[in-house]
C-alpha cells in the first residue's frame, strides 16, 4: 500500500503454515523500533544468512554485446556484486568496485581523475532499455543511504538494498530481504562501502556520457518529483546535491498529494519519490503491484514503449514447469511469472521464484531503494487503548481520553485521495476505512498484545475445501443483524456486488488485481470474468473458490479492497466525498468532512460490536505540514500526529519521552524512474 503523504524522511510471511499473529504496537515509552513479526526468529540474523538455492535459468534481460554476462560477488565487504545474477535473473551488468576512503557524506564520493569519452553508443530500443537500466542502477549508487537515515530522516531507519522490506518472512523464518540476491541485497549498504560504490556508479557511467575527470558534461537534466512535505523535499535535495558532484542537473517539483498520486500513477515524471508498506505478511505484495496491469505500477513497466520491448527470458524448467521464453516482452515474462508463484504449492519453489521476481525487479533499476520504513508519530499520554499493525494501520476504536470517550482529535495526513475501499490504495486512507467499514476478517489485538486475524462480519473464519482440481472452496455465513449505517441489512449479495465491482475492467481500481487469485480473474487483462466464483447462496452465505490453496487469504480478506459496499449506494458516482451520501458498515460512521480540514467518523449504533467500541467520535484533521502537526501536538489541540520535523526528531525524544514513539513498520521508502524515460546522451 502507498505511504501516506506524511510518511517521509520521518513480520512473519510464511506460506506454510500461515501466519496467525504478531506482536501488537501499543502506546510505548521508547524510541526504539518495536518487535516485527518473526522478531524472535530475527535475533541471531546477524551472524548467518540463510542462502536461497537458485538455479541459472529463470529471468534474462536481453543485453547483448554491451552487457557480457557474469556473476559479481561481495569481496571483504567491498562490492563486487551480483546485479547481472545467474541465478535465476540474469541482467548482467559490467560493474566494477573500488576500494577507498569513504567521502564525507552529502559531498558524494571522490571522483576519478582521467577524462574520458562515452564509448558504448547502444542504438535498439532493447539496447537502449538495457544501458538505461545500467544508468538508473548507477545513480543509485551515488546516493549514502547511511546518511540520509542518520542526519536527514533520523527514525531509527535502516539503509535499504532491497526492495521487499526488510521483516518479510523467508519460507524458512528466515528473513526474505537478508536472502535477497542469494543473501548479499543488490549493492553494499555499509558506511564503508560507498566510497567503493561511488567509483562502481562512474565507472559504469563513463560508459554512455563523456566525463572530464571530474564532472560528466553531457547527461541529461532530470527533475524530482515530490509531495508537498519538509521530509520528502530534504530526501530529494539531498539526491539533488549527489548528483550535481558529477555534474548530473536535477531540479524539484513539488505536488499535493492527490495530484502527485496521479502524476506517478499516468507515468508524467522521470523520476520520483515513492513508499511501499506491506498489504499482507507475504513478500508477493511487494512483487504482484510491478504486473503490466497494476494500478500500483508507477515505472510503467509493460506500459508505453515498455509494452513492447523484447528483451527478457523467463526459464522455470528448474521449478518443474514447462515454462521458457526467449526474448520476451514484461508480460511474457514477469506477469508469468507472478501468476505461476501464485498458482505454485510448493512452499520451497513459491519462495525461490518470488526471489527470482525480486532480481529481475531489481535488475531494471527503477526501484532506487533508500530505507526501511519505521511508524513514526506521537501519541498524548492521556490516550489510552491505542494500537498500531506493522502494516501502518492505527486503530482508535478502543480508546479513550483520560478514561473518557468523548472526542479524540488526530492528524494522519493530508486529504485521503478516496475514500472508497474499492479504490483507496494510500495507509491514511486505509487507516480511515478500517473505522467505516467491516470485512469478513479484521487484525485484532489480543490480550497478551500480538495481532491476529479474526472473523468480522462472519461467523468464523472456514478452512477451505479443497476440490479435485485442485480449487479451494470457502463458505461463509454472516453473522445475524448485521446492518449498513442506514438501517438497512447487510447481506452476502453486498460482498459479492462489491468483490466483483472491485475485480472489474470497469472500475479499474488500483487493487484490482488482489483479487487474481479468486478462480475466474483473467490475469492477462487484470481483471474479473463471467465466471468470477464468487457468489451469494442466500443472504448470510457468501461462497468463493480460489484457483489454488492460498495461505494469506485470510489476510486479503481483512483489507479494505474486499470491504462490502452496497449497489444503490454506490450507483452514485460521488458517493463517498459527501457524508449524506456515504453508507457503511463499520465502527464509525462519516459524519462530516470539511475538505482539506477534518473529517469527522462517529460512533456507528447499527454496527455489530458497537458495545467495544469506546470512543464516540474520531476528529482527523487533514494537514502534511510536519510542523503545523507539531504545533497542534504542544498545544494539546492534537492528541496524535504521524509526522515531525525531522530537525525536531531529537529534541522531542528528550523533550517527550513517553509521547515520543518509533514503531515497527513493513516497508520500503524508495525512489521510482519511469521505465519509459531515456537517459542516454540526446544528439
Amino acid at each position: 500500500m502507498r505511504a501516506t503523504s506524511a510518511q517521509s524522511a520521518c513480520p512473519s510471511s510464511r506460506s506454510c503454515p500461515p501466519v496467525t499473529s504478531w506482536p501488537a504496537t501499543e502506546r510505548r515509552n521508547s524510541t526504539e523500533p518495536s518487535a516485527l513479526p518473526g522478531e524472535s526468529l530475527r535475533q541471531h540474523f546477524d551472524s548467518f544468512l540463510i542462502l536461497v538455492c537458485r538455479t541459472e535459468t529463470g529471468m534474462n534481460i536481453k543485453n547483448g554485446k554491451t552487457f557480457p554476462k557474469q556473476i559479481l560477488r561481495r569481496e571483504n565487504h567491498t562490492m563486487k556484486k551480483l546485479f547481472a545474477l545467474l541465478l535465476a535473473v540474469v541482467m548482467v551488468l559490467s560493474l566494477v568496485a573500488c576500494g577507498g576512503k569513504q567521502p564525507a557524506p552529502n559531498q558524494g564520493g571522490t571522483p576519478q581523475d582521467s577524462g574520458t569519452t562515452a564509448t558504448d553508443k547502444p542504438t535498439t530500443p532493447e539496447e537502449i532499455e538495457a544501458a538505461n537500466a545500467e544508468i538508473r542502477y548507477a545513480f543509485g549508487l551515488l546516493l549514502d543511504r547511511n546518511y540520509i537515515v542518520e542526519s536527514i530522516s533520523q527514525a531509527g531507519e535502516k539503509p535499504a538494498n532491497t526492495f521487499v522490506a526488510d521483516g518479510m518472512a523467508d519460507n524458512n523464518g528466515g528473513n526474505f530481504a537478508l536472502n535477497s540476491n542469494g543473501g548479499e541485497g543488490y549493492f553494499s549498504v555499509d558506511k564503508d562501502a560507498f566510497q567503493a560504490n561511488f567509483d562502481e556508479a562512474i565507472t559504469i557511467l563513463k560508459k554512455y556520457y563523456d566525463y572530464d575527470g571530474t564532472k560528466f558534461t553531457n547527461a541529461p537534466s532530470l527533475t524530482y518529483l515530490y509531495n508537498t512535505n519538509e521530509g520528502h523535499k530534504a530526501i530529494g535535495e539531498y539526491i539533488q546535491s549527489a548528483l550535481a558532484t558529477v555534474g548530473i542537473t536535477m531540479t524539484m517539483e513539488n505536488q499535493e498529494w492527490n495530484t502527485f498520486l496521479n502524476t506517478r500513477k499516468e507515468g508524467q515524471y522521470s523520476v520520483a519519490r515513492n513508499g511501499w508498506v506491506a498489504d499482507y505478511t507475504d513478500p508477493i505484495c511487494f512483487l504482484d503491484m510491478w504486473i503490466s496491469g497494476s494500478g500500483n505500477n508507477d515505472v510503467q513497466f509493460g506500459k508505453g514503449a515498455h509494452k513492447d520491448l523484447k528483451m527478457y527470458d523467463l526459464d522455470l524448467t528448474a521449478y518443474g514447469l514447462d515454462i521458457k521464453v526467449e526474448d520476451g516482452t514484461w508480460a511474457e515474462t514477469y506477469d508469468v511469472l507472478v501468476a505461476e508463484i501464485k498458482k505454485c504449492s510448493d512452499t520451497e519453489k513459491r519462495f525461490a521464484m518470488m526471489h527470482v521476481a525480486e532480481d529481475m525487479l531489481m535488475a531494471t533499476g527503477c526501484l532506487t531503494p533508500i530505507y526501511y520504513y519505521t511508524d513514526l508519530y506521537m501519541i498524548n499520554d492521556k490516550v489510552e487503548g491505542f494500537y498500531s499493525i506493522p502494516l501502518g494501520y492505527k486503530y482508535f476504536q478502543g480508546t479513550t481520553v483520560d478514561g473518557k470517550g468523548d472526542s479524540l482529535p488526530v492528524c494522519l495526513a493530508s486529504e485521503p485521495d478516496t475514500l472508497d475501499p474499492a479504490l483507496n490504495s494510500a495507509v491514511d486512507g486505509a487507516t480511515m476505512l478500517v473505522h467505516l467499514f467491516a470485512g469478513l476478517a479484521k487484525w485484532q489485538q489480543n490480550a497478551d498484545g500480538t495481532l491476529s486475524v479474526v472473523a468480522d462480519c462472519a461467523t468464523e473464519l472456514p478452512e477451505g475445501k479443497v476440490n479435485d482440481d485442485g480449487t479451494v472452496t470457502y463458505t461463509y455465513t454472516l453473522k445475524d443483524g448485521l446492518k449498513w449505517s442506514d438501517g438497512e441489512d447487510l447481506t452476502a449479495g453486498d460482498f459479492e456486488f462489491a468483490w466483483k465491482r472491485a475485480a472489474s475492467a470497469e472500475l479499474a481500481a488500483d487493487y484490482g488485481y488482489m483479487f487474481d487469485v479468486i478462480y475466474g480473474f483473467d490475469v492477462d487483462n487484470c481483471c474479473a470474468t463471467e465466471d468470477f466464483a464468487v457468489k451469494a447462496l442466500d443472504d448470510k452465505t457468501l461462497e468463493v473458490t480460489l484457483k489454488n490453496a492460498v495461505s494469506y487469504w485470510n489476510e486479503l480478506i481483512a483489507f479494505p479492497t474486499y470491504f462490502p459496499v452496497r449497489e444503490d449506494v454506490v450507483a452514485n458516482e460521488a458517493w463517498a466525498t459527501d457524508p449524506s451520501t456515504y453508507v457503511c458498515n463499520g465502527a464509525y460512521t462519516l459524519s462530516a468532512w470539511e475538505h482539506d480540514q477534518v473529517i469527522t467518523l462517529t460512533k456507528s449504533e447499527t454496527y455489530h460490536n458497537a458495545d467495544d467500541v469506546t470512543m464516540n467520535e474520531i476528529k482527523c484533521y487533514l494537514s502534511d505540514d510536519a510542523n503545523n502537526m507539531l504545533t497542534n501536538f504542544k498545544n494539546g489541540d492534537w492528541l496524535l500526529i504521524d509526522d515531525v520535523p525531522t530537525n525536531e526528531i531529537n529534541t522531542l525524544k528528550t523533550e517527550y519521552p513517553e509521547e515520543f514513539v518509533i514503531a515497527g513498520q513493513i516497508g520500503t521508502y524508495y525512489v521510482c524512474w519511469n521505465v519509459n524515460l531515456n537517459l542516454l546522451p540526446q544528439e
